[in-house]
């Protein structure tokens, strides 16, 4: 993924499944201690708020223990703007060898200043193949074959991994469509977030959000 740590905070939009056991193997071959090195920190919130941030904040001022550089790397499905807010000067002006990797399910869902901070990295070129197509395939598809997606996703969806696993495939559309040529489907990238916040309520019915997504979004080709 990289040779060196160049850049002080990098943004990537994908599944943290996929691409922290990469972030971490790319750190092990530039020498980088992962195990058991208190300079390295791994966070997943499902969303990031202000308190989190400023937590954040205050581990990376401390000075490394066991070197000279810290890095840190955080997983969020959200982020309050507060929050991002709160990370401005940290990202743009950190501590002396202090690296931030942020995944997020898409770059869009940061505030434009605080993207301005980060050093995109490429997430469909290190997502496996399999991510990216399904979602791409839903997209590509007529309502009655999305539907039929839908059935196979539900399957099992009341359990813990289940809803994992649907919270994940609207992630990957969210991406499909923030990524190259999707980026100008505006309208169907809206409809995408406005599920998405839906589906963190207490009790969502991923039935209906689903299927409102496989009716309402154009057919992407």
């Amino acid at each position: 993924m990289f040779d060196s740590l160049t850049h002080h905070a990098y943004g990537i939009a994908g599944q943290p499944e996929t691409i922290i056991p990469k972030l971490i193997k790319s750190l092990l071959k530039i020498g980088y201690r992962t195990k058991g090195n208190p300079d390295f920190r791994v966070e997943s919130h499902d969303v990031m708020g202000v308190d989190e941030s400023r937590v954040l904040k205050e581990a990376a001022g401390r000075k490394a223990i066991s070197g000279s550089k810290k890095v840190f790397i955080i997983s969020a499905r959200g982020i309050t703007k507060e929050a991002q807010n709160a990370l401005l000067k940290v990202f743009e002006e950190p501590p002396l060898g202090t690296h931030f990797f942020l995944i997020v399910p898409s770059l869009e869902i940061l505030l434009g200043t605080l993207r301005s901070r980060l050093f995109a990295v490429d997430a469909f070129r290190m997502n496996d193949n399999k991510t990216s197509s399904r979602a791409e395939t839903f997209l590509d598809a007529a309502v009655p074959f999305r539907l039929k997606i839908i059935q196979g996703l539900l399957k099992g969806a009341d359990e813990e991994t289940g809803k994992k696993e649907l919270l994940a495939f609207m992630d990957e559309i969210e991406q499909s469509l923030a990524a190259g040529e999707r980026r100008s489907v505006a309208d169907a990238l809206e409809e995408v977030l406005k599920v998405k916040k839906y589906s963190r309520d207490r009790a969502p019915s991923f039935k209906l959000l689903l299927e409102h997504l496989a009716l309402v979004l154009p057919k992407v080709e």
